[in-house]
């Protein structure tokens, strides 16, 4: 049986429009009342518990990796215990959506989604978060800011985490165990904190022997398909798989084979206790590693065997379904966003490339759907291994992400993290920078920076509101110098900052009592030990949230052309040109056109990516200023997924000629739109040049190539070699579309003839067809470079 037909079917299969599966809501919401009156972190293990030992479970033809999240083949679960609301909004129109659609319910499953949400009605997180929230921040939202991923408006779990699976696959569940019965056995209950402890590592138990149970359960059912199978190759797979799931994920894997088994398993029951996108499976290549260089030499195993395997893997996880309400989504895809991360240094700073890197990338080019991977570059990287990434990202249209190590680690160091966790760092959800299983580094919400420029030229006041939204700053009209208008911006981006991290604090608040997580917690540091839920700061000091800031390059391009114009060049006085973004530039156009030639950022310009640099750098010291719920550290993350286009609708005009309306910049730290004209090599120095040590929640650059110019092999090179010096020089992270502008917008016009071209969003990738026009025209208005 060839493989790659093997895998070509499977893909078939799971290349599908989505559904929605109800099990996981109901079996949830019977166990919470079955036990009403036990304590959350209980509630939530005996939850837990109830769906690993009640969901439906199935094992597809040809399939060696098994274990399903959901009783359908494509599906994301209901979460009503965060969000129930948005369900019963769409429940007749998910299916008739302009884009992420969903496939529609039966009447009778409506009528039982109906029945199941109706008892979270008061009970929910965003019912709780809604509840305490000030009435300022309800009426401020997706002007000063927008909810992120883990906000419980959007329905999801904090996630965003990278689990150490490596203590799975070397201890065994079973062994984790005996580690939380140690510490069973030291606490002393009289101590009411030790109680609270007590009751937590007996959660944790709850849901250890949750998920071996669930395992056994597949075993029991390859088992039985086995007796039944005729074809006697396809029974000595279910006899295999019989006898991994009996194995693992409760003792060590012994073989490659176990631990990817063992590895799905883990990431299916962390998923199923708190489901939510970029759940990340951090470093794979490191901790596989032993398992695959062990087989190989014992001649287990060959090496397409091994990729055949990944490719298995890859195909499993595109099951997998990130359901978000219309209003939340609009186009944002719906990928769980769980990264690999390959590549890098090890601990003790050697190359950690190895053929099992290879190996992934290379079964990227067998599946090419959702699945996601970080390449992590460093000095010593290989021009092979990076040349690969570069080969794979061309064919699958872009879609890899490469970062940094030197500016990672820096980052890291500076977040308080010691050498050798900042050496061990992975990727996860669009571009968390995280220790696995030794840090928790969650996102927050998103916030529009740009409004303290518009602030700071309207006294406070919202050009697109009328409100006074910030401080009174005074009359910009009567600044008589740049500097009084750089005070004033900062004055309310300091005001903005600080007003935007309240909600966020307050769900972190109540993910912690509500909502805790005691499975993912256990494989996290510190959790066991110090009885304390991931959620609740069990990591320590070792706990960030990043704010993810828009509007940076369009502060900058807005500062630096108000600079030339009005106080170097005297070309204008600033009252004119306020009065020219109070007009909307409307018969002010050659103003607007002298505004547009300033200087702008991404052209390797000092002026302006000096003034763009401060603006990112006081942002970042404001906001680690700020204390997070249980000890957190806030970090700026300069990072947008479609809040630029959210926030560019309540911005009025700015300095930089950019019009009331258009979106701001995407990627967080990418030039604005079509303005960065002098090249790739200038677009990354400009970048470069920021501090963006600074910035340890992630900086993301995006970039358009056209196809064409990277047909030769000298011309990958020199990709490689581009990527390499980015990184090298204090860059971030950046990722490409490597896509012509006309191929997609012959996919907006004949979508049905481009159903899988991958398309990098933000710092997601999604199916380019099933994108918001908005979206799809953000993209294709993004500078298309013509050489390398």
């Amino acid at each position: 049986m060839d493989p790659k037909e093997r895998i070509a079917r499977i893909r078939d299969a799971v290349y599908a429009v989505p559904q929605l599966c109800l099990e996981r809501a109901l079996l949830m919401t019977q166990s919470y009342q079955e036990n009403e009156g036990d304590p959350p972190v209980l509630k939530r293990a005996k939850a837990l518990e109830k769906i690993l030992r009640g969901i439906t479970i199935r094992i597809e033809p040809e399939e060696l990796i098994v274990g399903k999240a959901t009783s359908k083949r494509v599906a994301g679960p209901l979460v009503p215990e965060v969000q129930w609301q948005w369900y019963l909004a769409e429940l007749d129109s998910m299916s008739h959506r302009e884009t992420d659609k969903i496939q529609a319910w039966s009447d009778e499953e409506k009528a039982k989604v109906r029945e199941v949400l109706a008892w979270w009605k008061g009970k929910s997180l965003s019912d709780r978060w809604h509840s305490v929230v000030p009435e300022v921040y309800k009426k401020s939202q997706n002007l000063l800011w927008e909810p992120g991923g883990a906000n419980p408006i959007m329905g999801f779990h904090l996630a965003h985490c990278c689990p150490d699976y490596e203590r799975i696959l070397v201890e065994g569940l079973e062994g984790i165990g005996d580690q939380v019965d140690k510490k069973l056995r030291e606490l002393g209950l009289a101590d009411t904190s030790d109680f609270e402890r007590f009751t937590f590592l007996k959660a944790v138990k709850i849901t250890l022997d949750a998920v071996a149970a669930f395992a056994g359960r597949y075993a029991r059912l390859a088992a039985d398909l086995a007796e039944k199978e005729t074809d006697q190759r396809r029974k000595e797979e279910l006899h295999l798989i019989a006898e991994t799931c009996a194995r693992v994920p409760a003792k060590p894997a012994r073989s490659f084979f176990e631990a990817m088994q063992s590895l799905w398993f883990s990431y299916l029951a962390v998923m199923l206790e708190g489901w939510g996108p970029g759940i990340g499976f951090g470093r794979v290549d490191q901790y596989l590693y032993p398992f695959y260089e062990r087989d190989m030499k014992e001649g287990r195993i060959t090496r397409e065997e091994v990729r055949f395997l990944i490719s298995l893997f890859y195909l499993k996880l595109n099951e997998l379904v990130m359901p978000f309400s219309m209003t939340s989504a609009r186009g944002s895809g719906q990928s769980p966003l769980s990264v690999m991360t390959l590549g890098g240094i090890t601990r003790n700073r050697r190359d950690a490339v190895n053929d099992l890197s290879f190996l992934f990338l290379e079964a990227e080019e067998d599946v090419r759907l959702l699945e996601d991977i970080a390449v992590r570059v460093h000095a010593s990287t290989s021009e092979a291994f990076l040349v690969k990434a570069c080969e794979i990202a061309k064919i699958v249209k872009g879609k890899i992400k490469f970062v940094s190590d030197e500016t990672i680690i820096q980052q890291l160091l500076n977040d308080g993290k010691p050498i050798e966790y900042a050496r061990d760092y992975a990727v996860t959800g669009c571009f968390i920078r995280t220790v696995p299983g030794r840090s928790s580094d969650t996102g927050g919400d998103f916030l529009n920076l740009a409004l303290a420029l518009e602030l700071a030229l309207n006294n406070g006041v919202s050009r697109t509101t009328g409100e006074q939204v910030g401080p009174a700053t005074g009359d910009p009209k009567s600044f008589k110098s740049y500097e009084e208008i750089w005070s004033a911006y900062k004055k309310q981006a300091e005001y903005l900052l600080q007003q935007s991290i309240v909600p966020t604090n307050l769900y972190r608040r109540l993910f912690a009592e509500f909502t805790p997580t005691p499975f993912q917690s256990a494989l996290f540091d510190g959790c066991i030990e110090k009885g304390l839920d991931v959620t609740n700061g069990g990591t320590g000091p070792y706990t960030t949230i990043g704010m993810w800031v828009s509007g940076i390059p369009d502060i900058g391009d807005s500062l630096a052309a108000l600079k030339k114009i009005v106080f170097d060049d005297r070309g204008i006085t600033l009252a004119e040109l306020i009065e020219a973004l109070d007009r909307n530039f409307e018969g002010k156009e050659e103003l607007r056109r002298v505004l547009m030639r300033a200087p702008k950022f991404g052209n390797d310009d000092d002026y302006v990516d000096s003034i763009t640099a401060e603006v990112l750098v006081h942002a970042a010291n404001e906001l680690r200023s700020q204390k997070g719920f249980a000890g957190a550290k806030f970090t700026l993350a300069a990072g947008a997924i479609r809040s630029h286009i959210t926030f560019g609708n309540v911005i009025g005009a700015l300095p930089s000629g950019r019009k009331a309306g258009e979106s701001l910049s995407d990627g967080g730290i990418s030039p604005c739109q079509g303005r960065n004209m002098s090249g790739p090599t200038s677009t990354m120095r400009s970048v470069a040049k920021l501090d963006l040590v600074k910035s340890s929640g992630g900086a993301v650059l995006n970039m358009k190539f056209n196809p064409e110019i990277l047909n030769q092999a000298s011309k990958m090179r020199k990709l490689a070699l581009l990527i390499r010096t980015f990184c090298e020089t204090g860059g971030d992270l950046v990722q490409f579309n490597i896509v012509a502008s006309s191929t997609l917008k012959a996919a907006q016009k004949n979508p049905e003839n481009y159903r899988d071209l991958l398309v990098r969003v933000a710092t997601y990738s999604a199916y380019f067809v099933d994108l918001s026009k908005e979206l799809q025209d953000q993209i294709i208005a993004r500078t298309e470079f013509q050489e390398v």
